[in-house]
């Protein structure tokens, strides 16, 4: 059976996309997965992304968010957004039981797990909404924690920080560690798993765009609809990654992230809009450049006009 390769931006990606590689949907569609996360041998840092898929040593990639755009005002238009698996933001602030409200943060260290805009920007972006000056915002990201991913929390239980923009499942975490998840208005987010390739391996691949489509759409009615097999799936393969080993994170996992996963993967305008604005609405070297133009759903309205996902859930 043939393997395709797939790039994952982020082990926050990877709730869905072990599920994805692991739980054999993908085999109905003549294809197996060949995952692997930036930080690895193929692609060491973010840089390597766009040099893989234009090389067509990869096929698809789960994120690139922000550089599709820069790419486009280089005068290269070869990378395109097929689907979006989530429209909602997902990371959590946590903070000290005692604190009453994220008010009381101003001026304070929240440590955070990301440099990315569409990490660090959008909580900022929430701060300055609640009110925030700039010189009250105080988010540092640390990525050099990213082999211990519990230490946001624990920089937030020893006091070195006042609050802390973590992943699930170490909202859960935090809150074992006697923390408290702290409220946070809803954005619209393109986020984590945004499936992205060009428009060569389109053109000479359109079939198994198609086919790479319809298998994770099922993979997302396979997250919701099969808890127990889902959470067996991500604590058998992230426990080591997460260090974590109680099968509650994992069963938390699977129950949170299938409450932000689309059965029908669109994007939202909002959502689009929202990580234009984070980055690419800044750069002057954008001139007219609109917020859609690497997106082409067609191949995704195909596969939703044919029946095929509204068959997938009545069964």
């Amino acid at each position: 059976m043939r393997s395709l390769a797939l790039l994952a931006s982020d082990s926050s990606h990877l709730p869905l996309l072990t599920v994805f590689k692991e739980s054999g949907v993908t085999r109905k569609y003549g294809f197996e997965i060949d995952l692997e996360i930036v930080g690895g041998s193929r692609a060491p840092t973010m840089k390597h992304r766009t040099k893989l898929i234009y090389a067509g040593e990869i096929d698809f990639v789960s994120g690139l968010h922000h550089e599709t755009y820069r790419e486009r005002a280089k005068g290269h238009k070869r990378l395109v957004y097929l689907a979006q698996t989530q429209n909602r933001w997902d990371d959590r602030l946590v903070g000290p039981v005692e604190l009453k409200s994220v008010d009381e943060l101003r001026g304070k260290r929240i440590v955070c797990h990301s440099t990315a805009p569409c990490v660090t920007g959008n909580l900022k972006a929430i701060l300055r909404q609640l009110g925030f000056k700039e010189e009250e915002i105080r988010v540092e990201a640390i990525e050099s924690m990213s082999g211990n991913l519990t230490r946001y929390a624990d920089d937030v239980v020893a006091g070195n920080a006042a609050a802390a923009l973590v992943d699930m499942p170490f909202d859960l975490y935090a809150e074992k560690k006697g923390l408290k998840i702290i409220p946070l208005p809803e954005r619209p987010v393109i986020h984590n798993t945004t499936i992205l390739t060009t428009t060569d391996y389109i053109r000479e691949n359109r079939e198994t765009v198609i086919l790479f489509l319809k298998a994770i759409i099922d993979a997302i009615h396979f997250f919701k609809t099969e808890p127990d097999a889902v959470a067996d799936i991500l604590q058998k393969n992230l426990s080591k990654r997460y260090t974590l080993d109680d099968r509650a994170y994992f069963v938390h996992l699977q129950r949170e992230w299938a409450k932000l996963l689309l059965a029908k993967p669109y994007p939202l305008p909002a959502a689009i809009q929202n990580v234009f604005e984070l980055d690419a609405a800044h750069d002057p070297n954008m001139g007219n450049i609109s917020p859609m133009e690497p997106w082409d759903l067609h191949y995704l309205r195909e596969i939703d006009d044919s029946g095929f996902i509204d068959q997938l859930y009545a069964s």
